[in-house]
């Protein structure tokens, strides 16, 4: 059996107190360390010094390689017509506009999917889902195509299903089928995540983007007068070049927020059949014996899983022909347009769909003048698929360059990158007396008193405090982490000082504070947790366990002490 510790260490580095957790043991010892010799804020601040120096090595790489291919697009280029985008003179009112993202970026607006990806934060449970579960090699690179590819056999092999049933006590004899379900949809909660999430964080993104420039570099090419196909989000095209919303098919929704109406969906996905083998793959079946009833709910939870991933790959996928069809007003409408003019658009094959509907759509296609903006090589190639796509000669379209289009950004927008983010300072609870206040700040964990205005006692932990709360007239303190390295631990006053005593020893596979917890008691030397079959009491001396019993229908008998499951509870009560 593994011995349970959890030890309170000092720092080489910062000379701070610091939790290191049983969890943590096995980390260390697959690099031959017994314990670390550095708090985790100073791990943490080394980590990111190394990532530093990473980033400012890929940097130079990026940099090295976007000047190799701009000079294999200038060659490429010489294959191509092409003409100033100061000289590109549309037919006014017989002119398309096809916008894309990078008509935006052109203008200082920082729209990329790298920039979203930035606002999800380190922690983002959906950053973790699309990083770790698509299988794009660089999935900010194009976003919508990346969507297409999650990782199946990650999320539902039986390794995978077989734990989350064992985790959730979907084995146990009194578990029921609520047990089963959770386990199926745990196991597809990487893509669940992406279709609960990310229309909310993606919107909320959306609607912080602002234009970072006073520069007008297409002034000579917009009319007023012209129609646009606006796959932005933003209506930018409007308040740069005056171009009236009449005028504007937002194909994919606008951010545009109207009195009286809700907000308009924005879609965002892959296109239908990306990948018809998604589910093509051989079993993996978990390793040692299983009874048939085990391998029966094996096999029964991962069909279960897989038709929630198939059920989410659907929410995920854009329809280009239904849009179509409700735009169909403004596809109408293009029959007398003469000049069709690409902006900042990455002619990927999401969107091909939408070019040959307006070509369908002018009556003289043949003589119809076509200008695409390219800014490297990736628009290159994608154009010339297109035009095959399209029945177009390579020799009847005319190509204007992008990547040479540069802007002076505002001021606000210079400062807003240099600012860095502070901690920000939480307060979790004060004393019965008020005497204690308990307050954190990124890591690390603070018990201040309030009278002298010192601060008593100061720890790091790996994780996040969630909460704290004090016990039997402030002579204890409890401190809860929760998520994925949940824990609680003891903190005594003695002397009048506060010291940390113990964590609590979580149940295996399990953290103490879960789903079969129906209440706690406090006595004046134990904690007690009744769980639906079991029953297990702490010391409030050392926070040892002092029993560990199996009971039947637990929380039906009557037990000693002050009842505080309020206080284990209020965060999942809310």
């Amino acid at each position: 059996m593994l011995i349970y510790y959890t030890q309170e260490l000092s720092c080489e580095t910062c000379g701070r107190t610091f939790i290191f957790r049983n969890y943590e043991k096995e980390r260390f010892a697959q690099r031959g360390l017994e314990k670390p010799k550095h708090c985790p804020l100073c791990r943490k601040a080394a980590q990111e010094l190394r990532k530093q120096e990473i980033e400012r090595i890929e940097s130079e790489r990026w940099q090295q390689k976007k000047e190799e291919e701009k000079k294999i697009f200038d060659i490429r280029l010489n294959e191509w017509r092409v003409v100033a985008k100061d000289d590109i003179h549309p037919a006014d009112g017989h002119v398309l506009y096809v916008i894309g993202n990078g008509f935006d970026l052109m203008h200082g607006v920082s729209s990329s999917y790298y920039a979203f990806r930035d606002s999800l934060g380190r922690n983002s449970a959906l950053l973790h889902a699309f990083e770790n579960f698509l299988t794009s090699e660089d999935i900010w690179a194009d976003f919508e195509e990346a969507l297409a590819h999650f990782d199946i056999k990650a999320m539902s092999n039986g390794f995978v299903v077989d734990s989350w049933l064992d985790i959730l006590g979907a084995y146990d004899k009194d578990a029921g089928e609520s047990e089963f379900y959770q386990a199926g949809e745990a196991a597809a909660n990487p893509i669940l995540t992406a279709v609960h999430e990310l229309p909310r964080r993606f919107r909320m993104w959306i609607e912080t983007l602002s234009i970072g420039t006073d520069d007008r570099p297409l002034q000579n090419m917009f009319r007023q007068n012209g129609k646009v196909l606006c796959f932005n989000y933003t209506e930018f095209v409007e308040t740069l070049y005056g171009v009236s919303e009449d005028n504007i098919c937002y194909i994919h929704g606008c951010r545009r927020k109207k009195k009286y109406c809700p907000k308009e969906r924005l879609v965002l996905g892959h296109m239908p059949c990306e990948d018809t083998n998604t589910y093509d793959f051989d079993d993996v079946s978990p390793v040692g014996p299983k009874n048939p009833f085990k391998l029966s709910m094996i096999d029964a939870a991962q069909d279960y899983a897989i038709q929630l991933i198939g059920e989410s790959d659907e929410v995920l996928t854009k329809n280009c022909g239904d849009i179509i069809s409700a735009k169909g007003t403004f596809f109408a409408g293009l029959n007398e347009i003469e000049d069709i003019i690409t902006i900042g658009h990455s002619l990927s094959p999401v969107d091909w769909d939408y070019f040959l509907e307006i070509a369908s759509r002018i009556s003289n296609i043949k003589d119809a003048r076509w200008y695409f903006g390219c800014h490297g090589m990736r628009d290159l190639d994608n154009l010339e698929k297109l035009l095959v796509k399209l029945g177009i000669n390579q020799s009847a379209v005319s190509v204007f360059r992008t990547d040479d289009i540069a802007v002076t950004p505002l001021k606000d927008n210079i400062l807003t990158g240099t600012l860095k983010k502070l901690p920000v300072e939480k307060k979790l609870c004060t004393s019965s007396d008020g005497r204690w206040l308990v307050k954190t700040s990124a890591l690390s964990l603070k018990i201040v008193n309030q009278e002298s205005h010192a601060v008593d006692y100061e720890t790091v932990f790996s994780s996040s405090v969630s909460d704290a709360f004090f016990v039997l007239s402030g002579k204890y303190m409890f401190a809860v982490i929760r998520g994925v390295d949940s824990g609680v631990f003891l903190f005594r006053i003695i002397d009048n000082h506060w010291r940390f005593i113990n964590e609590l020893e979580s149940i295996q596979n399990q953290s103490l504070i879960n789903r079969r917890l129906r209440c706690v008691f406090l006595t004046a030397n134990e904690i007690i947790f009744v769980y639906n079959n079991r029953v297990r009491k702490y010391s409030l001396s050392d926070g040892s366990l002092v029993s560990n019993k199996a009971l039947r229908n637990a929380p039906s008998y009557l037990y000693s002490g002050v009842d505080i499951s309020q206080l284990f509870f209020k965060k999942l009560l809310k």
